[in-house]
């Protein structure tokens, strides 16, 4: 009996520590914010009632490819990761502008190995890579830990702003970000394409009213949408279907967006 209990206990252990969890990685698009902000980020909508595994939302507001992992953001992030859990990786809002520009999160131009050594605001000096680098190496490590990273293509800004029509026109990273998911082998999510096929059903005058304060930033509404829209995008074939498994029925009913 109690070497029964004692297997049963164990056994129970092992499910809670081998449970995998979904980690984001994003900026400010994808962040928690406080209500006084006016403003919400998808990643919090899309860790409630959509997976029938923890989410966790390590977005950082202001962060690019390269200060994810020039200030130590994905360091730490991949501390946490287990055998077993997913990785998305979502940026590319704060990534232009190139390696000299004030901000000093811009990457270089390009999807290759290219560099710029750049000198910071205190002095020191950075090797900027190209965003294509920054994201491969996160994708390298995190498979290293045993993880399963998903590449997300950036979100859409307003695609109504100051046009009556949908502007559907892609930037650059969404391209490198295609690419560098499939020159790694990963699952690729094209949020930027399932956003704007979301915001065309809706209309100009509802998805102009998701974008308060800027044209970046969705308020609460916008983020339901822009979180129903990533797992549309995630029931597309570029996303390998990985997360399929952990669904909820929330989830399930959600149309493809391809």
């Amino acid at each position: 009996m109690l070497a029964s209990l004692g297997f049963t206990l164990l056994a129970c252990s092992f499910q809670v520590a081998s449970a995998a969890s979904i980690y984001l990685v994003g900026d400010s698009t994808m962040a928690s914010h406080s209500a006084s902000e006016g403003i919400q980020g998808w990643g919090v909508p899309v860790a409630t009632g959509y997976f029938s595994i923890p989410v966790v939302n390590r977005a950082k507001s202001g962060s690019s490819a390269r200060s994810w992992i020039r200030d130590g953001f994905w360091y730490n992030t991949k501390q946490l990761l287990q055998s077993g859990d997913f990785v998305v990786i979502e940026l590319g809002h704060n990534d232009g502008g190139g390696p000299t520009a004030s901000t000093q999160r811009g990457s270089v131009v390009g999807e290759g190995d290219e560099t710029v050594t750049v000198t910071l605001t205190n002095g020191t000096t950075e090797v900027v890579h190209t965003f294509n680098w920054y994201v491969g190496k996160m994708i390298d490590e995190a498979v290293a830990k045993g993880a399963h990273p998903i590449v997300s293509s950036q979100t859409p800004n307003n695609p109504y702003e100051n046009v009556s029509t949908i502007n559907s026109t892609p930037n650059r990273f969404e391209g490198y970000a295609k690419n560098i998911a499939a020159t790694k082998g990963v699952p690729f999510v094209s949020h930027f394409k399932a956003c704007i096929d979301v915001y065309s059903a809706l209309g100009k005058t509802t998805t102009e009213s998701y974008f308060p304060i800027d044209h970046t930033h969705t308020n609460e509404a916008g983020a339901a949408q822009v979180a129903k829209a990533f797992i549309g995008g995630l029931k597309c074939g570029d996303a390998k279907g990985v997360l399929n498994s952990y669904f909820t029925s929330a989830a399930a009913a959600i149309s493809a967006y391809c």
